[in-house]
């Protein structure tokens, strides 16, 4: 098991970000796609939902941290409502057929992998005090994909656990 001070290295948060959504794609494996959709897994949210959800996350990661690799300062919505920031967004995916947020939740996992992967080392300890992610890097990418894939595996569960997906 790492350590959180492992997690600065860019291996270390490789290693964190492929076993959490190793996880969390065998949690959603042993769904049936009509389950899916059922609401009421997180809040008001379906496993589609939740998945959109995810998903949305990632891409704004992805545009943030190209911002500032590019040194820029990330254009984020003020003030800082991440309720608001979410309703925004199961409001605008709501209507989207499950394969296509399937397809999404892959593709945007893929490219976020992809961009954690061409990141040097050094960019990850690098504080950005001022704006998105008002941290080290590494915490802005933690915080959109490992960290984000074990919360809501963890809700996925419970909701299983709790027999809720048979109603």
């Amino acid at each position: 098991m790492e350590t959180e001070s492992e997690k600065f290295t860019r291996t270390g948060l490789l290693t964190s970000i492929r076993e959490e959504r190793r996880l969390l794609e065998s949690t959603l494996a042993s769904l049936s796609e009509p389950q899916m959709l059922i609401a009421g897994v997180e809040g008001q949210w379906s496993i589609k939902d939740i998945l959109a959800h995810i998903s949305a996350w990632e891409r704004r990661m992805i545009s943030w941290t190209g911002i500032l690799e590019a040194g820029g300062k990330p254009i984020v919505p003020l003030p800082w409502d991440v309720d608001r920031m979410n309703a925004e967004g199961a409001a605008r995916d709501k209507d989207k057929p499950l394969a296509v947020v399937k397809e999404e939740f892959q593709q945007s996992y893929l490219d976020s992998l992809k961009l954690v992967e061409s990141l040097d080392e050094a960019r990850f300890l690098i504080k950005h005090e001022d704006t998105w992610p008002m941290d080290f890097l590494w915490i802005g990418i933690a915080s959109n994909m490992n960290w984000h894939y074990k919360e809501h595996r963890e809700h996925i569960e419970n909701w299983l656990t709790a027999g809720k997906q048979d109603k």
